[in-house]
């Protein structure tokens, strides 16, 4: 099967890599080894699978990547098969004008992920917070779920 890696994070660096094992992975907006797209040849149909990030597709057309964000050309949602699925976090506005509900999965929708991503989350903020020294800080509900 063919998947496609459209923005993300570090993360989705272990998800692509993992998966390459046994299907061919391509991904547009990672500096790595594995084989990639970019955005002029992007073309939807050739894809089984097709991974946002979590913060999933912006009102623009975009998404997030290591490099930036990156433009999505609103013809590649055209002509798709029914039986692509569509991973991403967030079910946003424009995802969802674009494509059939049927054919999202949001991974946030797992109370499992989301509690791991949440987590994941707030010790990176911890963690920048240290790194820079910063002295008064007040962090609210956090609890450690796993």
């Amino acid at each position: 099967m063919n998947i496609l890696f459209l923005g993300g994070d570090k993360r989705y660096e272990y998800m692509m890599s993992d998966l390459s094992e046994k299907h061919t992975v391509y991904q547009i907006g990672f500096d790595n080894n594995i084989p990639s797209k970019t955005p002029n040849n992007l073309d939807f149909t050739k894809f089984g699978i097709v991974i946002f990030p979590i913060s999933g597709l912006n009102d623009n057309l975009e998404v997030k990547s290591p490099k930036g964000l990156i433009s999505i050309p609103c013809d590649v949602f055209e002509n798709i098969s029914e039986n692509t699925i569509f991973l991403t976090g967030l079910k946003t506005k424009k995802l969802l004008e674009l494509l059939p509900l049927k054919q999202i999965i949001s991974f946030l929708d797992f109370d499992e992920v989301e509690a791991i991503n949440n987590d994941l989350t707030v010790q990176g903020v911890m963690e920048d917070i240290k790194d820079k020294n910063i002295s008064n800080v007040c962090i609210l509900g956090y609890r450690k779920t796993w």
